[in-house]
């Protein structure tokens, strides 16, 4: 077969699709990647090997009647052009993401013929998910509670998030060799996701600043905020790695005894498939607050302590990141708790059900306009 992967923006649809895709190119099948070329797809899909199709969708703007008449035309003519795509490229599937740039290629395919599989990552499913799930021919859930809300009639099955193999494939000392990290120190790992969030910098510089801090820190700040956090740090102080974006994210766990982080569901399931104790500060700007529903589960697991972004106390919440580190007992219960929730094996589930739904289409002639 060949299959088009779509959609984007953000490391929590991004590297979920690589690892399907992977998955399902490690199974003999062609996959390409149809995304926006200015965000993160754009430059990591190319990377990794996939032919690259840009594409450009609107976003969906929050108020407004005119704001809302001018999307709804933006789009149409955004699905003529994946629709001219999608035709010179003649994918048998489409897999959407997530995404608002995942629409028009969806949409576009079902005027196609094309088979088209949806995959939700999180509790809450965003608008482009909620649109494109109504023509659907398969939805692949992260979570149970998810399915009601995506308003289909279409098959739905409960698969996971998927976690990219190397991610699993950290060495330890390698890993703090290569940072320059002491290897008999604790180490934290602070991440605010592949953009870096302006809450997760501040507590990180606080902590860098710390006179007598009991651990290093592996500061990835993201990248739009790495010059102000660079000119607020100054010099590095002793045991403070700072890096602006990190591609080997399998790397940088295997250095941490603890990772402090947002909670998207594509981070949980990395720390999960690792079995890291975790520090989660869930983002408050996203769909009906699931990421702190996301971080709540997995505390009342003991798998996480939850630090919440409103009224945040960035001295209070060093102290009992700091008692945390400095308790080995509940550290190693935190990742045992942790990794009992991890699934792995998820890309290759879904590869085998994308298989067994399209393989007989697509050799009986599949691909746009059948």
């Amino acid at each position: 077969m060949k299959v088009a992967l779509a959609g984007g923006g953000t490391g929590g649809h991004v590297y979920p699709a690589l690892a399907m895709g992977d998955a399902l190119k490690a199974r003999g099948h062609e996959v390409i990647y149809i995304g926006d070329a200015s965000r993160l797809e754009g430059r990591v899909a190319p990377q990794r090997g996939y032919s690259f199709y840009p594409v450009t969708a609107p976003q969906f703007p929050r108020s407004g009647v005119m704001g809302k008449l001018r999307f709804a035309f933006a789009l149409l003519g955004a699905i003529r052009r994946a629709r001219a795509l999608l035709q010179k490229v003649r994918p048998d599937v489409v897999l959407g993401v997530g995404g608002y740039i995942m629409a028009p290629t969806v949409l576009a395919a079902r005027t196609l013929g094309i088979g088209r599989v949806i995959h939700e990552s999180n509790v809450a499913p965003g608008l482009a998910n909620r649109l494109c799930a109504k023509v659907a021919d398969l939805v692949l859930l992260t979570y149970a509670a998810s399915g009601p809300k995506l308003g289909t009639r279409a098959p739905m099955e409960l698969v996971g998030c998927p976690v990219h193999p190397k991610i699993l494939q950290g060495d330890r000392a390698q890993a703090r060799a290569f940072y320059g990290l002491n290897e008999t120190l604790p180490v934290v790992l602070l991440v605010g996701g592949s953009l870096g969030a302006a809450t997760l910098n501040a507590l990180a510089l606080a902590s860098a600043r710390l006179s007598s801090r009991p651990y290093q820190l592996l500061w990835i700040t993201g990248p739009r905020y790495h010059p102000q956090a660079l000119s607020e740090l100054g010099e590095a102080p002793p045991g403070v790695v700072v890096r602006d974006y990190e591609d080997d994210m399998g790397r940088a766990y295997a250095a941490a005894d603890l990772v402090i982080a947002r909670a998207g569901s594509s981070t949980l399931s990395e720390l999960t498939a690792l079995g890291k104790p975790a520090v989660l500060i869930p983002s408050p700007n996203v769909t009906d607050n699931h990421q702190e529903h996301n971080a709540r589960g997995l505390a009342s697991l003991g798998a996480a302590m939850v630090i919440t972004e409103q009224g945040l106390n960035i001295s209070e919440a060093l102290e009992r990141i700091g008692a945390l580190l400095s308790d080995p007992a509940a550290l190693t219960k935190m990742a045992e708790a942790s990794r009992a929730q991890g699934r792995l094996g998820v890309a290759e589930q879904v590869a085998g059900l994308i298989e067994s739904r399209f393989t007989a289409l697509a050799s009986g002639g599949g691909g746009a306009g059948r």
